[in-house]
């Protein structure tokens, strides 16, 4: 490999981790090898020796033989490279569990981040962690233990926590102390008023709205904005389906008035919109990069026609959820894969019961079982059918989206197709975009339901 050792550093580390998810689902301080930086660490001596600092940065505890492991064989590769462990995992027996990952964390001479969501972070543990010389965050998914209530919390990172009427009381007595808070859900969307704009919250970085039937102002979101640098994500949840139909936020209203002109505005109900921050050129906006849509009973309009004016209207979008359960049309593969071929940044798609809207026929979908031939199959055969039906889709799908790098796939189906008797399944299952030939990787898990 004759390229330069810096171009083939900037090389490495662009392909080490797969990116998170965006929205909710996004990944905390820890960061997933992806699979190309596993296959260049292997290639040879020289990009074992640029790959290692970064695919023993990230290290994460699964299970108990996981932190046995770092402890019994502590190495000079982690000592010299971790800097974030993450900790997914809550012991049976939690001071066994405790003083096991207490004498983990001193060895990792070089740790900056640990994020103790899995486990309980109340005592030792999160003491150890605040000891430790270089680390300088602790992201954690609880309070601490009260008896830390007045010490210095200013390395505590609290992942979430909810406002109804105000914050508890003892978060409030926390964040005095320092504490710094991810992730603010509001269950109240009265409290967002003028003077909401005046609170602070250290290091906040997305806000999550739970919409009900009432109007919410965002008067409050400049100010807030502008007092907060790291506020880059505004979500709005509508659990309930009340809020988007009697109401529209200003970042979807041309959105909203193109439907009701093209008469596709009773078709579809938004469940969640997600909003980012971007600055460019000086000047900052919160364009909508994730969006949640729910087809209703009885449609009947072109979800084409519904899936082209969204690429339009938000060309910023990253991440897509379409539940199909209640559309009644089917369209040719090409179609809709000429169609989600219009998303310039679309990176992560969720199809719920999307497998009955995939008509297959002659061409590219050639290779594709048929509705025919799910009538003679056992019911084993069947499933398998079912899902081959969805990966073929979603193969092609990422050969033309070429921004796609991650598809969740739900679905469901009955023994018995024509008239929903039988015994139930259910799939669903990841799949992400490996290498350069756009090939997928990952899977679909199965569920059988017997009535």
């Amino acid at each position: 490999m004759s390229l330069p050792n810096e171009l083939l550093h900037t090389i490495v580390e662009f392909l080490a981790y797969t990116p998170p998810l965006p929205g909710p689902q996004s990944e905390g301080l820890h960061r997933r090898v992806s699979p190309e930086l596993v296959a260049l660490s292997v290639l040879n001596r020289r990009t074992r020796r640029i790959c290692s600092p970064l695919l023993f940065a990230y290290i994460q505890i699964k299970k108990r033989r996981d932190a046995a492991h770092l402890k019994d064989r502590p190495t000079n590769v982690l000592q010299q490279f971790t800097r974030t462990l993450s900790i997914d995992y809550i012991y049976h027996r939690p001071e066994e569990g405790e003083q096991l990952l207490c004498q983990i964390v001193p060895q990792l001479k070089r740790l900056t981040h640990v994020q103790l969501c899995g486990c309980n972070a109340r005592t030792t543990l999160l003491a150890a962690a605040l000891a430790h010389p270089t680390v300088i965050a602790v992201l954690v998914n609880e309070l601490p233990h009260e008896s830390l209530y007045e010490s210095d919390l200013s390395k505590v990172i609290l992942e979430e926590t909810w406002m109804c009427d105000t914050l508890s009381q003892n978060v409030e007595r926390c964040m005095d102390q320092g504490m710094g808070l991810k992730c603010l859900e509001i269950l109240e969307p009265e409290l967002l008023d003028v003077d909401f704009g005046y609170k602070h919250f250290k290091g906040l970085e997305q806000i999550r709205v739970s919409t009900g039937l009432k109007h919410i102002c965002f008067s409050w979101l400049s100010r807030l904005s502008a007092s907060h640098p790291s506020l880059n994500e505004l979500l709005l949840q509508d659990g309930r389906n009340f809020y988007f139909k009697r109401h529209t936020p200003p970042f979807i209203s041309s959105f909203v008035e193109e439907t009701r002109r093209q008469g596709l505005d009773e078709e579809f109900s938004i469940k969640c919109v997600s909003l980012r921050r971007i600055i460019d050129q000086g000047s900052e906006d919160w364009h909508v990069i994730g969006l949640s849509i729910t087809t209703t009973f009885g449609s009947s309009s072109s979800l084409v026609e519904l899936l082209t004016l969204i690429s339009s209207s938000f060309p910023k979008l990253e991440s897509l959820t379409l539940n199909a359960e209640y559309h009644k049309t089917s369209y040719r593969v090409d179609d809709l894969v000429s169609t989600f071929a219009r998303f310039p940044s679309l990176r992560v798609l969720y199809l719920h019961r999307f497998r009955k809207r995939l008509a297959f026929g002659s061409g590219t979908e050639r290779c594709m079982p048929s509705v025919q031939d799910f009538e003679s199959a056992g019911f084993e055969e069947l499933i398998s059918r079912a899902e081959n039906r969805l990966l073929s889709f979603t193969s092609l799908l990422v050969k033309q989206v070429r921004s796609l790098d991650s598809i969740y796939i739900e679905d469901m189906g009955y023994e018995h197709e024509k008239t929903g008797h039988g015994r139930l399944w259910r799939s669903r299952g990841w799949l992400r975009v490996y290498n350069g030939e756009r090939k997928l990787i990952g899977g679909v898990g199965r569920t059988r339901i017997c009535p």
